[in-house]
């Protein structure tokens, strides 16, 4: 009997052996392939790494597993009851068209509302089914369902709230969450370089943003994805086993997307651009080097990009400030065009509202001779105009009303009506003299009369824009972001660098040298920064 019992608990034993199963993650849309088993993964910096679980009602619900050197190890779940193991998914379809399968589920995931969050498993596969899968440099991808609900895009929320972390479906625009990741079962493949570089390589210049483009390589081994680079000077060229990351002269960008635009560089600067295709990521990324690679060169206009929103994920920059009224400003989205919205209207009531929308202090004590306001906007039903109003006085916080403000609304540009958009652009000159300078848009409405105002892809740039400190020019390239306790700030030359808080408070100053200058963030409060060097501006992010 002790010998059977032995037995039986040594096959047991090699049965739960042999059910464990690597995933290894996955960086590129060159790992894609139909057929192939995988994980969908999240990360929350509390919860750690988190697997796609079993179908709850509405969304999937998500388990805690470990995570180490880009694979994960675990038995997946082999029992449709069960929930706490994770479930592998089976990849169908093709690229723009994947397919999410559930074998225990027996059903494909798909995004099931227009008006809800939600992902749900159909057994017979629609367009809402169908996927497209895109990848970002840090190997996360955003995963969009191609079909008419408009909650189409699959993110991981770690739902802090309650603490039941899932996968669900979410606006484009919602903030909801974070992208997901995929853990593909077995071990990476590593690859050769690839075969040959993009061909048509070309650049457009529009006042500080240049825009690349190119079509896609060819040959036996495709690109994973690209680096893209920028340079006032020599090209750096890349070296295998060392990932270059994201930042404001260097952009990785996945095969198949054949553009990529460089925004906020200095004005009145010759840049120099080059791609380079490569394989796997980490410590076996494999670029293409040899021969000449692809190039092009832009100048810039001579204009400094002072301020920009939007409103892709929310009002900041900006400041709303409520005077009047319950009603305030609001984002929204439509066809694929974020805005912000404000309406005294609700509930089939006018309300008397007053609210502003107010930059940050876009000169922070330098100085321009013009400045150039450019912006969209749209409008329905009977109501005030909406006005546009600068101060150089404002403290960035206080009631609006208390300062003297410049109306400039005459200058601009508006909407016909009937939500149709109008683009509009205006340039205040003989601003030499002026060192501080807020821009707002106001909104009033009565009890009688509100109409909805709409604004869109803020753009504020200076013009014979001068630093008074006259440090040399540089751009900021700032990583990790977000980041808990410090940053790594890469200067082309000495440099002052200010973080501005939301109300264009300079909350640290801090004196950079060329190079790799270590910065602590560990004081400032958890939210949205800017941080400024010589003009060039980056959003950043206090965990």
């Amino acid at each position: 009997m002790k010998k059977t019992l032995l037995f039986l608990a040594v096959v047991l034993m090699g049965m739960s052996m042999m059910a464990q199963t690597t995933y290894t993650k996955v960086t590129s849309a060159s790992e894609l392939e139909a057929g192939a088993n995988y994980l969908i993964v999240g990360y929350d910096e509390a919860l750690g790494y988190c697997a796609m679980s079993y179908q709850k009602t509405n969304n999937r619900h998500a388990i805690q597993v470990t995570e180490g050197g880009g694979s994960i190890t675990l038995v997946p779940a082999s029992d449709p009851s069960s929930q706490t193991e994770a479930y592998q998914i089976t990849l169908g379809g093709n690229a723009g068209a994947w397919t999410f399968f559930d074998e225990l589920k027996n059903g494909y995931l798909y995004a099931a509302s227009s008006s809800g969050n939600q992902l749900k498993t159909q057994t017979t596969n629609n367009a809402n089914g169908q996927w497209s899968i895109v990848f970002d440099g840090d190997g996360t991808a955003v995963v969009t369902a191609q079909g008419e609900n408009t909650r189409n895009v699959m993110r991981f929320n770690e739902n802090s709230s309650n603490g039941d972390p899932l996968f669900n479906c979410y606006l484009p625009t919602s903030t909801a969450g974070v992208n997901v990741m995929f853990y593909k079962e077995g071990g990476g493949t590593i690859f050769p370089e690839p075969t040959n570089y993009p061909s048509t390589f070309y650049s457009t210049v529009d006042r500080v943003n240049v825009t690349l483009d190119w079509t896609d390589a060819v040959g036996e081994q495709l690109p994973a994805k690209y680096l893209v680079v920028a340079s006032t000077g020599a090209i750096p060229v890349p070296t295998d086993g060392v990932p270059v990351p994201n930042g404001a002269l260097a952009k990785n960008v996945s095969y198949g997307v054949q553009t990529v635009t460089f925004t906020g560089l200095n004005g009145a600067t010759t840049y120099n651009f080059a791609i380079f295709p490569y394989t796997n990521s980490g410590e076996n990324i494999n670029y293409k080097t040899d021969g000449d690679y692809p190039t092009a060169s832009e100048t810039t206009d001579d204009v400094t990009l002072l301020f920009a929103s939007d409103f892709a994920n929310s009002l900041a920059p900006f400041t709303a400030y409520d005077v009047e009224g319950e009603q305030g400003w609001a984002t929204g989205a439509y066809q694929g065009t974020p805005y912000a919205k404000m309406s005294g209207y609700a509930g089939g009531t006018n309300y008397p509202n007053e609210d502003w929308l107010i930059t940050p202090d876009l000169l922070h004590g330098y100085t321009s001779n013009e400045i150039e306001v450019n912006f969209m906007n749209a409008y329905k039903f009977d109501g005030d105009p909406l006005k546009v109003l600068y101060t150089e006085d404002y403290d960035g916080m206080s009631d609006p009303n208390e300062f003297a403000w410049v109306d400039i609304t005459d200058n601009f540009e508006w909407s016909a009506g009937e939500y149709a958009w109008a683009t509009t652009s205006y340039t205040l000159v003989n601003m030499q003299d002026m060192h501080h300078m807020y821009l707002a848009f106001k909104y009033t409405s009565t009890a009688t009369a509100s109409s909805t105002w709409e604004v869109a892809e803020v753009q504020i740039y200076g013009i014979g824009y001068t630093s008074v400190a006259e440090n040399a020019a540089t751009l900021v390239n700032i990583y990790p972001n977000p980041a808990e306790n410090s940053v790594n700030i890469v200067a082309e030359s000495d440099a002052n660098v200010q973080i501005i808080d939301m109300v264009g408070r300079t909350v640290m100053s801090i004196d950079v040298v060329e190079g790799v200058n270590t910065i602590s963030v560990a004081d400032l409060e958890s939210g949205v920064y800017f941080v400024r060097m010589n003009g060039a501006v980056v959003k950043f992010v206090k965990k």
